[in-house]
């Protein structure tokens, strides 16, 4: 993990600067290593055959997010390795100081001015200053306690090969050198005593290639007795071998049967090479078999690409997911600016900004993962507990609005939106009238995300917006003051606290009736579906009729039972008969038809295009054209066809800085004349230039390739009504262009054409 500018920077010179094939070292792991990987390998075999999980998709989807994850929020993250010694630039510190020609970063010159030269004081060196003399596990439980925290994740191996755990597949452990310490062992105890749920992250995967600096110059990276930790050190983002593969997975298996961790985190790079699917697909089913059979729920964190939705809960560094996500996520961040590892010369968010940060997740359903970086002596940084006990004392009083929540039928209101996608984190101006919503039960609780010097209005709560709704009582978390509101047909309308102080404030709002969310409109051909939640605040079960309106009139109806302050999905569908453009709503009426449901704050209505045209499936594929952009020929039978999403190597294509074409039919139907269409074409790795009949409709990345960090960026590119023939046949082309990895349209929303 690293800062984005230094992650896309290294990203692109993986990619265009090292030409020569590093073929990886020598003896990085012994015939000794090697029968204790097979050895173990085989017990993890014998582990998945007894168990419930099977090590394949349709078996791993069964899967289930435990409530202990739901309801913690809050958790705490931790790097703390060799890299905290040096305490320079960032926790890349390993990789930075063998980059000799770089200009992006000045590590290899702050070490040879430092230590010396790499061939006398290299990265190992390091290893006897890690001394965590003043290491005190119960202190640390006790901080990330009253941080108000609910699980704590260290990393147990980053990137530099150096184990914090007592490993039996290497030697360069904290258990055997520096501290001497099986310091995960100990921490696990110590957090497992305070009460916090103990997890833990490995970031071994990138290791292949690491330190592969080292071999461009005289560095101790090339020394042979060294190559048990060094190693592999192979060529950048070069596929990593089917030995490496099963290494990882025999020491990621060893932290489930040592530690019993309840979550485990794996960095980015194990999504970015299909040589690793077969062997995370084996620790995914290991992982939950073994949780079954302690009858613990466990939760297994995963970055872009690397497993299939529904198998893991997803996590996005330092970023967001956009609107309610269905499934529970997660946010991780560093609660420095600069680096996720311990920094003597640092810069720090302040408490307010990663207080707002959790409200915004936890509204959207997901959690917050908060990193901090000790010393090397075992110390927390004075400053990032300060920021700390800062966020314990808001967490302390406001609590409440965030342990055990779950989302409300909308996330919050206000003028100002939080960035999305990962590494879109910056600094969020909130002004008054920002607002996020939680509930647990019939209690809404409103969080200011500015302190209000002003009366709130909340227009999701109005009556026009929500007539079926009632408010009972509204409060302020942590304070006895009286809070005047008034309910009107715009807003429920909320005094301000007498004093306002700096960080935000939650009113608790208690309810009564019921509400429905803004529908959410898929279709499949000609048959649409307009779903929503149906919040019950009563304190009695309700059952309602909810019809489906299309174009004013009213279809078949569907009873719906919901429990007492509880919220069920609402689904109901229809199949026109032919083409256009269809306003769709949802309604209760029967015995509520005084009471209508319209969506709050806006109206009942949604408009979706019929038929659904769908970009998943079946597409047509060619094989890279070069750099001088010659032109393919267009015979489809020269195409090969494919199913999307997917990735060049699902059908035999492997190459790398190349190039690809995807083709796709389209018929956009005379019915919707004068729209402007959206295509909703997912992921591209890594660049892609994009064609509706010939015309450039969008590119993300650079051609020719200069550089090439646009893997997971999600791609919309809107189409103008003047460049469609409506009623006629329509062609999309897409242009490909892989760095390193493998590429193609590999992960959604490919999916339904949007009509505008």
């Amino acid at each position: 993990m690293k800062k984005l500018f230094l992650f896309l920077v290294v990203f692109v010179a993986g990619a265009m600067a090292f030409a020569e094939d590093l073929k990886p070292l020598a003896n990085w792991e012994s015939a000794e290593t090697k029968a204790a990987v097979d050895k173990k390998l085989a017990e993890v075999e014998t582990v998945i055959q007894k168990g419930p999980f099977k090590d394949d998709w349709d078996s791993l989807k069964d899967y289930q997010v435990p409530d202990w994850y739901r309801d913690a929020k809050f958790g705490i993250f931790m790097h703390w390795g060799l890299y905290s010694v040096p305490a320079y630039a960032n926790e890349w510190y390993s990789r930075d100081m063998y980059q000799k020609d770089v200009t992006w970063d000045d590590s290899f010159k702050h070490h040879v001015a430092t230590y010396g030269p790499q061939s006398k004081f290299g990265y190992k060196d390091f290893i006897p200053m890690l001394k965590a003399d003043k290491f005190d596990p119960a202190q640390w439980a006790k901080v990330f306690e009253e941080a108000g925290a609910r699980y704590v994740v260290p990393v147990a191996e980053h990137h530099d090969g150096f184990a914090m755990y007592d490993s039996d597949f290497s030697r360069w452990t904290a258990a055997k050198m520096g501290p001497k310490k099986d310091l995960i062992g100990m921490e696990a105890k110590a957090y497992r005593e305070a009460g916090l749920i103990f997890g833990c992250s490995s970031h071994r995967a990138e290791h292949w290639w690491f330190m592969s600096g080292g071999r461009k110059f005289d560095s101790d990276v090339q020394d042979p007795q060294y190559a048990d930790f060094y190693g592999p050190a192979a060529e950048d983002y070069s596929t990593p071998s089917e030995d490496y593969c099963r290494n990882w997975l025999a020491r990621s298996c060893e932290l489930v049967d040592k530690y019993h961790p309840q979550l485990l985190y794996f960095d980015w790079w194990i999504g970015e090479t299909p040589a690793f699917q077969p062997y995370l697909k084996k620790f995914t089913a290991y992982y939950y078999d073994r949780a079954a059979e302690w009858g613990e729920g466990v939760v297994l964190n995963t970055k872009d690409k690397a497993f299939v939705p529904g198998t893991a809960v997803q996590d996005v560094e330092k970023g967001k997911l956009p609107g309610i996500n269905p499934a529970p996520w997660q946010t991780d961040t560093s609660v420095s600016w600069k680096s996720w590892a311990y920094l003597k010369d640092d810069q720090l968010k302040d408490a307010g900004y990663l207080v707002r940060s959790l409200i915004d997740t936890v509204s959207r359903n997901g959690n917050l993962l908060l990193d901090i970086g000790p010393k090397p002596d075992g110390t927390l940084p004075e400053d990032q507990v300060k920021v700390l006990m800062q966020m314990g004392d808001w967490l302390k009083v406001n609590g409440g609005a965030i342990y055990g929540t779950r989302p409300w039928v909308s996330y919050g209101e206000g003028p100002t939106a939080e960035g999305g996608v990962k590494f879109s984190e910056a600094e969020v101006k909130y002004q008054q009238g920002d607002l996020r919503f939680t509930r647990k039960g019939n209690k809404l609780y409103i969080l200011a995300m500015v302190a209000p010097t002003q009366p709130v209005t909340v227009t999701k709560l109005g009556k026009q917006a929500a007539p079926a709704l009632t408010v009972k009582s509204a409060s302020l978390l942590g304070s006895t003051e009286t809070i005047q509101w008034q309910r009107t047909d715009d807003g429920l309308v909320l005094s301000p606290p007498a004093k306002a102080g700096d960080l935000p404030v939650a009113y608790e709002v208690v309810l009564g009736g019921f509400v429905m969310g803004s529908p959410r409109l898929q279709g499949r051909g000609m048959t649409l579906t307009a779903q929503a939640d149906l919040q019950n605040d009563n304190t009695f079960d309700l059952k309602a009729q909810v019809v489906l309106t299309i174009n004013g009139k009213i279809t078949p109806a569907q009873w719906v039972s919901v429990g007492a302050e509880s919220s069920v999905p609402v689904s109901l569908s229809y199949t026109a008969r032919k083409p256009g453009m269809v306003t769709v709503g949802l309604k209760i009426p029967s015995q509520y038809s005084d009471m209508a449901l319209a969506v709050p704050g806006q109206s009942v209505e949604g408009l979706i295009a019929l038929p659904t045209i769908d970009l998943l499936g079946e597409w047509l594929f060619h094989q890279g054209d070069d750099a001088s952009w010659s032109k393919l020929g267009l015979k489809e039978e020269d195409w090969e066809k494919v199913k999307l999403p997917g990735h060049w190597s699902d059908h035999g294509y492997k190459c790398e800085q190349c190039y690809g074409w995807y083709r796709r039919h389209l018929l956009i139907p005379a019915e919707w004349k004068g729209h402007s269409i959206v295509l909703p074409l997912g992921k591209i790795d890594d660049a892609d230039i994009s064609y509706l009949n010939g015309k450039e409709i969008g590119r993300t990345g650079t051609f020719p390739p200069s550089y090439n960090g646009a893997w997971d960026q999600v791609r919309h590119y809107e189409i103008p009504a003047k460049l469609i023939r409506y009623g006629k046949d329509n062609v999309i082309a897409v242009r490909v262009y892989n760095g390193p990895g493998d590429a193609g349209i590999y992960e959604g929303p490919l999916g339904p054409v949007e009509v505008k």
